[in-house]
This record gives C-alpha cells, sequence and structure tokens, in this order.
C-alpha cells in the first residue's frame, strides 16, 4: 500500500462554537496524520464492525489512537499521487466538521457541489483502508487520472441510521474515481456513481474510522399492543456532532424507518416540528424540547406518549453514558407538565419500562434426563422441584420446554413420528388443590410437521418454529385461545432451529439455515387485521460462523452459542449489526439460558449435564443433571 508524504500538522485551533472537547478531538486527530495509511494493513477482523476497546492513555491521560484509528486532518499536497489523494480523501471523510470542510479539499468546485453526505447517516463500512487495484491515466488527456479501489464491504448504514450487514458477512466492491490535476494538485473530479450524473452521497469509510465517527443509539417507539410501552431502534449517528441531542430528536420525530417501521408506532404527528433547536443549558442535564404541534395532537395521553419517547432517546445509556438525564417537554411554547406531576421535568422514573430494564431474579426452569420438568429452587439441579401436572412427570418425555414471562403457561415439544408433537399446559390451574385431571394434563396442540422451537411472548402468545419442505415455518398460538395461525416470513427464511420472542412482544430474533449457512437473523412482529407477518432486519452477527442456539440477555443484546472446531463458544451479539463479543468457552455446549445481570447463566451440554456461570465472561462450574434449561419467555 503507497504511503502518503504528510506536511506536519498545523496547531489545532477551536473553531467558533465548537466545544472543547470537539477541538481536543480535532487537534488528536490532526496528529496522527501518518496512522492508518501507513499501518491501516494491519491484521484486523474480516467481517461484522470493529468491537469497541478503550484506548491506552498517552502523555498527560489523552488517548492515543490504536495502530488503524487515527483520522487524516491535512489537505491534498503537491507530490501525491492519484492514489494517495483517493486515500487520503476517503480517511479525510471520517471528519464531519463544517460539513466534511478537510475532505472537500480533495475534490474540485465542481465535485464539492454535487457531493451531499448527508444529513443522515449513509455508509458503507469496509474492512480496511482500500487497495489500489489500477491507475489509468486516459489517452491523449493530460493531469487526468482513474483510480479504480478493490475494498471488502462489511455492511451498510442507511440514511436512516440502521446497519445492514453484507451478504455473508463481507462482498468484494469495485469503485473508481477520477482525477484531474489543477495547479500541480491532484483533485477528485468524479465520485463512485450510482448512475449516470448521480454521483454516490454515501461515506465510504473503514470500520476503524467508523467506529470513532459514528456512535450507537436507540430511538424508542410504541408497541401497538401497549401504548405506554416502548421499544428500541437501534441507529447509528455521527458521534462527531455539535448538538447530538437536537439530531436525536430530529430522527425521532417522523415515523419509523427500516425493518421495525411496521411493528410500531409513533405519538408524533406528521405535522411535529421543533419550533427551536434542542437546548441543554450549561451546567444542566436537562434538554428543553419545545415542539411545534397542531392543536388536534396536543391531548394529555399523547403528550404523555411523545414524552415518554423522548425521554428514553434522550437518556438511554444502553450503549454508555449521556449527559442528559432529563427532559422538559414546551408545547409551541408553553411547558407542559403531567397530570398529577409536580414538575415540567420528565425523566425515565416517570415512564418506567420493565421490558427495556434488567430483568429481576426470575425462576429457571429445565428438564430432567428422562423428560420431566422441573424449577430451579437452589444453586444446584438437587435443589429443584416438579412442575404441577402432567408436565412434571415423564409420561410425556419433553425435549425442550418453554414457560409464559408471567409463570402462567408452559409450552413443550415431544419427539414423534415424522417429527415433534407441540403439548401446553396451563399451571396455574394444575397447581390449584383438587385439580382436575383435565387442568394437570398437557395438551396436544400441534403435530405432525418438523417442529424445533417454542417461545413466549409477554401477551401470553405461544411462537413455535419448525420446518416443512426445507422451508421455514413459524405457527402463533394466541393466548386466549384458538387455533395455530400461520405466520407470513420474509424471503429467504430456510429452515428455522431456534426462536426466541424479545421482552417487548415487538421484535423476534431466530436462526435460520440458507444455501450460504446458519445465519441469525433479526425481525418484528407485524400484525394487520387477520393476519401476521415477520418483517426482517436481515442477519445480525455475521462474524458467527454456526450459529446453534441463542437467547435474550437484554433489550439490545442475544446470547448466541456458535459452534466452532475447536469448540462452542458463547458470543454477545448486539442487536443494531455491531460485531459480537465472545464471552468464553463451555465444552460441549449445545444451549444457553439467560436473563439480564440479575440472573446466572445456565448452559445446556451434550452430557446431560447443566454448568451455570455469575455472568458474562466468567468461569463456568456444573450444576448437575438436566438438560434444555430455560428463564421465562
Amino acid at each position: 500500500m503507497p504511503e502518503p508524504r504528510p506536511r506536519p500538522a498545523p496547531p489545532a485551533t477551536p473553531a467558533r462554537g465548537r466545544r472543547p472537547a470537539r477541538a481536543a478531538a480535532r487537534a488528536l486527530a490532526g496528529a496522527l496524520v501518518t496512522v492508518v495509511l501507513a499501518a491501516g494493513c494491519a491484521a484486523v477482523p474480516t467481517s461484522g464492525l470493529l468491537q469497541t476497546t478503550n484506548l491506552p492513555s498517552g502523555n498527560g491521560g489523552v488517548q492515543r489512537g490504536s495502530d488503524c484509528c487515527g483520522l487524516i486532518m491535512n489537505p491534498p499536497a503537491p507530490g501525491w499521487g492519484p492514489e494517495q489523494i483517493v486515500l487520503n480523501f476517503i480517511l479525510a471523510s471520517a471528519d464531519f466538521d463544517a460539513n466534511h470542510a478537510v475532505a472537500r479539499e480533495y475534490l474540485t468546485p465542481a465535485a464539492s457541489k454535487a457531493w451531499h453526505p448527508g444529513p443522515g447517516p449513509g455508509v458503507t463500512v469496509i474492512a480496511q483502508p482500500p487497495k489500489p487495484v489500477f491507475t489509468n491515466r486516459p489517452y491523449s488527456a493530460r493531469g487526468t487520472a482513474v483510480v479504480g479501489i478493490s475494498v471488502q464491504e462489511l455492511g451498510q448504514v442507511t440514511a436512516s441510521g440502521q446497519y445492514v450487514p453484507a451478504q455473508g458477512g463481507q462482498a468484494n466492491l469495485q469503485l473508481e474515481f477520477g482525477l484531474q490535476q489543477i495547479h500541480r494538485v491532484w483533485r477528485i473530479t468524479n465520485l463512485p456513481s450510482k448512475g449516470v450524473n448521480q454521483p454516490s452521497n454515501e461515506l465510504l469509510l473503514t470500520k476503524d474510522l467508523f467506529q470513532l465517527a459514528y456512535q450507537p443509539r436507540n430511538l424508542y417507539y410504541l408497541a401497538p399492543a401497549g401504548k405506554q410501552q416502548l421499544v428500541p431502534d437501534p441507529v447509528f449517528v455521527p458521534a462527531d456532532t455539535a448538538d447530538p441531542a437536537n439530531d436525536l430528536v430530529r430522527a425521532l420525530l417522523p415515523t419509523a424507518r427500516g425493518w421495525l417501521a411496521p411493528g410500531v408506532l409513533s405519538a408524533f404527528p406528521p405535522a411535529a416540528r421543533l419550533r427551536r433547536p434542542v437546548a441543554v443549558p450549561p451546567g444542566s442535564k436537562t434538554a428543553i424540547v419545545d415542539l411545534s404541534l397542531p392543536k388536534t395532537a396536543v391531548t394529555q395521553a399523547t403528550l404523555s406518549q411523545m414524552s415518554a419517547q423522548l425521554v428514553w432517546t434522550l437518556t438511554s445509556t444502553s450503549y454508555g453514558p449521556t449527559p442528559v438525564q432529563a427532559v422538559k417537554l414546551l408545547v409551541n411554547g408553553r411547558a407542559w407538565t403531567p397530570p398529577r406531576a409536580t414538575s415540567a421535568v420528565q425523566g425515565r422514573a416517570d415512564y418506567p419500562q420493565p421490558t427495556l430494564q434488567p430483568p429481576v431474579p426470575t425462576n429457571l426452569y429445565f428438564l430432567t434426563p428422562t423428560g420431566a420438568a422441573r424449577r430451579l429452587t437452589g444453586p444446584g439441579t438437587s435443589s429443584s422441584a416438579a412442575l404441577p401436572g402432567e408436565a412434571g412427570t415423564d409420561q410425556i418425555p419433553l425435549a425442550s420446554v418453554a414457560v409464559s414471562p408471567d409463570g402462567h403457561y408452559l409450552a413443550g415439544l415431544a419427539d414423534s413420528a415424522g417429527g415433534a408433537t407441540l403439548y401446553t399446559e396451563d399451571l396455574a390451574a394444575a397447581a390449584k388443590p383438587h385439580a382436575s385431571t383435565a387442568a394437570r394434563a398437557l395438551h396436544s396442540r400441534l403435530s405432525g410437521v418438523r417442529l424445533t422451537s417454542v417461545s413466549w411472548d409477554r401477551y401470553d402468545n405461544l411462537w413455535v418454529a419448525g420446518s416443512a419442505r426445507h422451508r421455514g415455518k413459524v405457527w402463533m398460538l394466541p393466548g386466549g385461545g384458538g387455533p395455530p395461525q400461520r405466520v407470513g416470513l420474509p424471503a429467504p427464511t430456510g429452515p428455522i432451529t431456534a426462536l426466541r420472542v424479545a421482552p417487548d412482544g415487538v421484535r423476534l430474533a431466530m436462526i435460520t439455515k440458507l444455501t450460504s449457512g446458519l445465519e441469525v437473523r433479526l425481525a418484528a412482529i407485524v400484525k394487520t387485521n387477520d393476519q401476521i407477518m415477520l418483517s426482517s432486519a436481515g442477519q445480525i452477527g455475521a462474524d458467527l460462523a454456526t450459529p446453534s442456539a441463542l437467547s435474550w440477555y437484554d433489550a439490545d443484546h442475544l446470547l448466541v452459542v456458535n459452534q466452532r472446531p475447536a469448540g462452542p463458544q458463547l458470543a454477545e451479539v448486539p442487536v443494531d449489526g455491531d460485531r459480537s463479543s465472545y464471552q468464553g468457552v463451555e465444552a460441549d455446549m449445545t444451549s444457553v439460558a439467560a436473563a439480564g445481570p440479575n440472573n446466572k447463566l445456565f448452559a445446556s451440554l451434550q452430557t446431560g449435564n447443566l454448568a451455570k456461570s455469575v455472568g458474562l465472561g466468567e468461569l463456568w462450574s456444573a450444576a448437575g443433571p438436566g438438560r434444555a434449561a430455560t428463564y421465562p419467555g
């Protein structure tokens, strides 16, 4: 890879209106002018996004960049060749200051005028700095050149902020840049295009620069079945912005976009606008949001829902600390105080969201070697109690079980000829004194097909996954009773080997087998009239080779068992599409049960035993005989 000949970085001077932290970051970036291109080709992962790491401190406690994380901040210089201009332009694009002012110095005036990278994210994420594959100097055209580059695309961030991994985790991408020499300095005249006279406005960033330039955040929308219950929509937003609160509110005001949109609602009417930028007074932790709303939308119920969306979007700590801890909502210039409240300042405590908080200590359920269902009452499987009714016996040996979040119902799969049979039981009815034989029985609900996984949602609906004719199938059994309903699936969906509904009851994670291999996929549950469909977000955990089982850890992460040749490995997978982080290895692991940091992890092993761990990244120890361990859900 060619190396640049950078000039010494000039002293950084804070721009007008720039916050001190932003100026310090710019000064740091300017000092690291040679790092990325000189050492950017060091070995890095080739799929997914960069895992978050803390950079070691340098002199005076200032963070210093790693071999891949410096930023080129200098304008183009005489003597740089066309290849160096293209590479430096790509790296300088990570700086958002003054509408990418430094990157624009690499463009001709006409190209700069046509380039509009924004206002929202629009990024192609690549594995490492591009490798020029050719430089062509057009015939009889002195002072012009065409530089072609070859990169490994990892994914794209859409204009609405969602990260979409490339098919299979990575894809080859070939791009061309046209250049012209002006006053002895090469400038880019033509950016890669998406059509005739349509230059691409997407930023092309290495995953290391993307990690620096963007931060993950959640926008929060309303679940259709519970108008005060919120559902997170993970997005990536520019980190290098002077007003992140303002950007988040502007992103929240329109209806949800992308895969989650069909499954959620927003309280904000289409006419909602910010009357002025979101303000966070100096020394304050309260964001003041002044909205222009039509009078027809100003109802107490609607304003309460808007406030809940704003509070959680601006104060969420899912991906790190935030300076905003409360919100003061102004409607058409006047502060809104909720009914029975004493202040217009609202925080997360005013809008409790149990499905977004770490689950409280809860019961673990498992099966004995003979297929009887039990509930753990102590540290090991010897301290357990049989579940009431037929489920607690081995009269029908169960292969897997799921218990509803309220502990009221049980579902289990039992092996049968040609596939599996689904059974359900009302645990509350079976536990009553003198319960009838029918109340204590397991009831057959679905059979004759290949069933692989069951999961309850928070509304006591039962979701069942399987396959037929080598295609994935999902059924939903309504909590109020009734026959199974077929669920429409996005294409392609192969046989489904694992399925789990999120605590919010809107999102669903599954493992499906495609021709390219096993994939972890995220989907939104969409109900319209009498139809139920899944709207897919596509693949997450693209860096996992062979996922075999999964469990929700919290509202923003899954735990996935990844079967590697060296042995099973447990991975924490962010639902925003970011790279997985590995949480250790347990020999013979087949599945995992998780329910947040307040509950122990349990792994089911091929040996017919259970193992337990006090938390992520901790060691495992034996828990005794048992299999198919699960927490409610």
